[in-house]
């Protein structure tokens, strides 16, 4: 099955009229290349089986579905008029949006690579976990309790062992692709359910520039940054990290533009369209996509594609105690989210 990366409708926001094709194309750009003329935005980010479970054929076509149903639909209602001047954000909007945002970040190659990662460290935690007596010990006895509240009969005391064998059983040594992928398609079904309250109750603006001087949407086109007191940028900052910033290009002439409600220390100051460009190029996978051919543009992406890999120069989760974070999960102190990043 064919999944888009970046929705059609949205990359339709980026096309010009090729009077060659007769149809919509994109100016496509890439590491060392030049720009090609005629990328179709139906084919772009289009990749066969991405969203594929390793066990369940059925689940493939059933994300795509709600991608396109809880995500999707409700914002291309509105989409194009993101643009216009008059046009207001409303709750309603931010919450969509928000969904929007998500999932936009979530559902790329490069989210999906950084699974790798993902397993690695959840093998990194249980491993860590299963050396340490007392915090089994502790286990056992969470799980007894939760047994006994629930009404189940038990007549057998859960020891120690027990508990250290399935976590045992979790660890793969040399995790598969189908094992990494398995891990992808959770983090994107868990992300589904995730509301982050630090986008939704965060500040909205939209930020405007002239069709002469205009945004370009990469593969992975919700982009992060943080602002120094020199104005040094620092790309792939995570979601909930102190003064980060969130960004999504709509269009040529418009790119949403969100304060996450996190610790700020210093006033944001408003960003300018070439530093959006180059955190789409930071965050790109391949490709940048753009309306116009610009050697400008294509310069200052030249210069920055391929910086950021989600998980290891952005997102990285070194700061994230895995293993402390899986047991406070088993002893019910707080709930699993796959949110985190640097």
């Amino acid at each position: 099955m064919l999944s888009h990366t970046v929705p059609k409708k949205l990359l339709e926001q980026f096309t010009y009229d090729d009077p060659v094709t007769k149809s919509k194309r994109l100016w496509r750009h890439e590491k060392d290349k030049v720009p090609y003329w005629k990328a179709s935005p139906k084919t772009a980010t289009r990749w066969n089986h991405h969203f594929a479970h390793p066990t369940n054929s059925a689940k493939e076509a059933e994300l795509e579905d709600r991608l396109n149903r809880e995500f999707e639909n409700p914002v291309n209602e509105f989409l194009e008029l993101i643009g216009y001047r008059t046009f207001h954000l409303t709750s309603r909007h931010i919450r969509l949006l928000a969904g929007y945002m998500r999932m936009l970040f979530n559902r790329t190659r490069a989210r999906q690579a950084a699974s790798a990662i993902s397993v690695k460290a959840k093998n990194d935690a249980y491993l860590k976990v299963i050396n340490d007596e007392a915090v089994l010990a502790q286990i056992a006895a969470k799980l007894m309790r939760d047994a006994v509240d629930l009404g189940y009969g038990v007549d057998y005391l859960l020891a120690v062992k027990d508990v250290k064998e399935q976590i045992e059983a979790r660890i793969t040594k040399s995790p598969t692709p189908d094992e990494v992928q398995q891990d992808y398609i959770q983090a994107i079904e868990t992300m589904m359910a995730f509301e982050d309250d630090g986008m939704l109750n965060g500040q909205w603006g939209i930020l405007q520039t002239p069709p002469e001087n205009p945004f370009v949407i990469g593969d992975a086109p919700v982009v992060t940054f943080e602002r120094t007191e020199e104005n040094r940028l620092y790309f792939g900052i995570g979601f909930a990290r102190p003064n980060v910033e969130a960004f999504l290009p709509v269009s040529p002439t418009t790119c949403l533009h969100v304060l996450p409600a996190v610790a700020r220390t210093r006033q944001p100051r408003r960003p300018a369209t070439v530093e959006v460009n180059m955190a789409q190029a930071a965050f790109a996978t391949n490709h940048c996509f753009a309306n116009v051919n610009n050697p400008e543009i294509n310069a200052v992406l030249q210069d920055h594609f391929g910086r950021i890999q989600l998980g290891i120069t952005g997102f990285n989760i070194n700061h994230f105690d895995a293993a402390q974070t899986f047991v406070d999960i088993m002893l019910g102190k707080r709930a699993y989210t796959a949110q985190g990043g640097r």
